[in-house]
């Protein structure tokens, strides 16, 4: 999911981190609808990868926005327009207290209360719409 709605939004590309399916997985071919094989994807799987990730972003003036289920700036007052790397947990766990130490802002989708968390593709596309509506200044 999260692959075609990179695809679909405009992303640059796409990091799995450690703990995520394999790209190659035939469920995950089939979901991405064929945007495996056109999106840039870097895989990288061994502990401390996302933070060395982080920090080559960051190099590069990439600002690192994290999700979090509750906490954070609500997503549309969350600038978006300028190079951005979104980090999006899982369902269960959310993301490193590492990759959130390293995150400029953390960033919250509103929802209802009673609604524990959203499901990671589901997060993941409702920030990138987000982002590509900014940049297409609507």
């Amino acid at each position: 999911t999260i692959l075609r709605s990179a695809e679909a939004f405009g992303s640059a590309g796409v990091v799995l981190g450690e703990g995520t399916v394999s790209p190659f997985n035939s469920k995950v071919i089939r979901a991405s609808a064929g945007s495996i094989f056109r999106l840039p994807v870097i895989l990288t799987k061994a502990a401390g990868g996302l933070e060395e990730i982080s920090a080559k972003l960051r190099a590069q003036s990439v600002r690192l926005i994290a999700t979090s289920s509750h906490k954070g700036t609500p997503l549309d007052q969350t600038n978006l327009r300028g190079p951005v790397a979104v980090f999006v947990g899982s369902e269960g766990s959310g993301l490193p207290r590492a990759v959130l130490g390293q995150a400029d802002e953390l960033v919250a989708i509103p929802h209802m209360p009673q609604v524990e968390s959203l499901n990671a593709g589901v997060a993941g596309s409702i920030v990138l719409y987000e982002a590509a509506r900014q940049r297409q200044g609507r």
